[in-house]
């Protein structure tokens, strides 16, 4: 099966490009990379990971209230000041 596979690699890379077989040739690279990490490295990836994971729930939270309105502010103080009685002080219209 191995001997098998390697063939058909060996054959398909054979018809390849120059440009494509160097991509091919980078892509083993970074796997026999990967493959030669100790278990601290992928400990650190899954700690960034879950950390990444964090921060995107965080941040789908962000606006979650946001009425798409940037005159609230001022709306609110038009409401409060049309409200606001001076001898009863503040109620609702």
């Amino acid at each position: 099966m191995i001997q098998n596979l390697e063939q058909i690699l060996i054959e398909k890379i054979h018809v390849l490009p120059p440009e494509k077989q160097a991509k091919v040739l980078e892509f083993v690279e970074e796997v026999e990379v990967e493959g030669s990490t100790n278990g601290q490295t992928k400990i650190d990836e899954a700690e960034e990971a879950k950390q990444k994971l964090r921060y995107e729930k965080l941040m789908s939270m962000v606006g979650i209230a946001s009425s798409g309105r940037s005159d609230l502010s001022e709306k609110v103080d038009e409401i409060l000041a049309e409200g606001i009685n001076k001898r009863e002080g503040w109620s609702l219209p």
